[in-house]
């Protein structure tokens, strides 16, 4: 097999340049946590809608993977060979979703060559939606299972002197929906009245006040919403989850700022006037934006906020601090000056960026500047609010509600 590459001679900076934007033309758009977000976005999107993730597409996956393992077990695969069984298992499904014609389908172009199958993606997810009762890895459930097997074959009864606590308990929730006898033979990503309800009652039982559970409990479904606060059911979410939404709200749009003038000054240290302009003038509609929604004009209770993202998951020090930073800067980046030009804020992306990647910094490392797509880490935070959507569609069109 021969691999194809691209190589070029240092010849000029210009001729470079135009290579690397050639390259850039095959990638994807660069989302990556440049200024190290990422903690405070997590923790704030577990707290909205617990055991989901950016890679999850369809909501009927916690079913599928979960019966997969069933069909697995009831066979008694051993742990040695169970890996490969899966794997063989999910290629199957993900053909039969591919052919036909489903949307969301998890390696949908990249086929048997996946690196992340759905067992891997929503593995979190079963935990946190009851819907698997082992506490470990994925990994670790494999190497166990010859441990379950042997348990079960041992066959332990309360009438033999055992206690119930004693007996080999099921791995799998056992109110999960029967899979039907050719589930692997033709699939869906449709759910039944039945499915449906299932997911409903686990995320109620398990999560009750997240936004996820009452938006599956009582919303419609939505489509052209870009943030979970956009929503037009808000209204129906309790107090407290109004109030964390609107903590999510402000540090999304509080955030997207940095991100902007982080972009903006590796466009002017590669000399590109064009893009530093369009950079400048996103700046000046951020600006905007954060007044009209209200970002400087109501109190922003940060002790709170703080509150629920430390109780939600590990921050580290110097993330707050810069994040405490930033937001003290709010009302001169938002004032009548261009923030753009703002030296201390300025300052502080660069010392940021600096701190998180050492000698790859582009503020530093020529080679990792010219690598810059020209867009890195753009886009809101939207809290996993765009793939989320899709499950809580999925799972309020099954119980009837279109």
């Amino acid at each position: 097999m021969t691999t194809s590459a691209i190589a070029w001679i240092d010849f000029a900076d210009a001729d470079r340049r135009k290579m690397i934007a050639a390259v850039s033309a095959f990638r994807d758009r660069d989302t990556r946590d440049e200024l190290g977000f990422g903690s405070v976005r997590d923790a704030l999107s577990d707290l909205l809608l617990p055991g989901t993730s950016t890679l999850q597409t369809r909501a009927r996956y916690f079913l599928f993977v979960p019966w997969i393992y069933q069909h697995l077990e009831q066979r008694r695969v051993p742990s040695r060979r169970i890996g490969d069984r899966l794997r063989h298992d999910e290629i199957h499904l993900m053909s039969l979703l591919r052919e036909s014609g489903e949307r969301g389908v998890i390696g949908e172009r990249s086929g048997a060559s996946l690196q992340r199958f759905p067992s891997s993606i929503y593995w979190r997810g079963f935990s946190a939606w009851g819907i698997m009762r082992f506490a470990g890895s994925q990994q670790q459930y494999h190497r166990w299972l010859d441990t379950y097997y042997q348990r079960t074959r041992q066959g332990t009864r309360p009438e033999d002197g055992a206690s119930l606590s004693e007996l080999p308990q099921p791995i799998w929730d056992p109110n999960l929906p029967a899979a039907s006898a050719g589930f692997l033979d033709e699939a869906t990503f449709q759910l039944s009245p039945e499915e449906a309800a299932y997911l409903r009652e686990r995320l109620l039982l398990t999560c009750p006040d997240a936004v996820l559970a009452t938006m599956v409990d009582l919303c419609d479904p939505v489509n052209a919403v870009d943030y979970v606060w956009q929503h037009p059911q808000l209204a129906r979410l309790t107090a407290e989850q109004l109030v964390l939404v609107d903590h999510a709200r402000r540090f999304s749009e509080a955030t997207y700022g940095a991100v902007l003038l982080y972009n903006l000054m590796l466009a002017e240290l590669r000399d590109e006037p064009e893009r530093s302009e369009r950079y400048r003038a996103d700046l000046v509609t951020w600006r905007e934006s954060s007044l009209t929604a209200g970002l400087l004009s109501r109190p922003w209770d940060r002790g709170e906020f703080w509150q629920f993202v430390l109780d939600a998951g590990r921050i580290p020090a110097m993330t707050r601090r810069f994040v405490n930073r930033w937001l003290d800067l709010l009302p001169e980046l938002l004032g009548p000056s261009e923030a753009a030009d703002n030296h201390e804020a300025r300052r502080l992306v660069r010392q940021r960026e600096r701190w998180l990647k050492r000698g790859r910094s582009r503020f530093d490392s020529r080679r990792h500047l010219e690598l810059w797509s020209g867009a890195a880490g753009l886009g809101q935070i939207n809290y996993r609010w765009g793939v989320v959507r899709t499950l809580i569609n999925d799972i309020v069109i099954g119980l009837g509600r279109e």
